[in-house]
Formats: C-alpha cells, sequence, structure tokens
C-alpha cells in the first residue's frame, strides 16, 4: 500500500478543479488551460491547498474568479 504525498493530492486537486471550472464554467479544455497559465492557477492552487481542503467545489471556484479578478486589477 503506497500513501499519498502532499504532491500526489495537489495535484489530484488541480485536475478535480480544472474539470469543475470546465463544466460549471462552461469553457473548454483549452480555455482552462489558457486560463492556468495566464494566472499561474497550478501555483496558486499549490498554495491554498490546506484552505481548499475545508472548501466545496463551489466555494473554491469563487475564490479562483476572485483571485483572477484581483489580478486583473493588480495589473
Amino acid at each position: 500500500m503506497s500513501l499519498m504525498t502532499r504532491g500526489d493530492n495537489v495535484l489530484n486537486m488541480q485536475i478535480t478543479i480544472a474539470n469543475y471550472m470546465k463544466q460549471e464554467w462552461n469553457i473548454a479544455f483549452c480555455e482552462v488551460s489558457d486560463l492556468m497559465e495566464k494566472y499561474d492557477l497550478l501555483q496558486y492552487i499549490d498554495d491554498s491547498y490546506e484552505v481548499y481542503n475545508s472548501m466545496g467545489i463551489k466555494g473554491i471556484l469563487l475564490d479562483l474568479k476572485a483571485y483572477m479578478e484581483d489580478m486583473e486589477r493588480a495589473v
């Protein structure tokens, strides 16, 4: 039996969130990928992993939208 590392769990969360972004925001995977790259969302999800573990997917998606909006305002 192998135990999953934090890195494994973060990767699983990133994949799950990407799938929900596609579904809930009704966008293509290429758009999800563009957003992930533009806003460095993979790192943001990694940094937010512990907090996200206690949130539902709707809350996570709301946080990601707020983060992206904040990044746009900061430019």
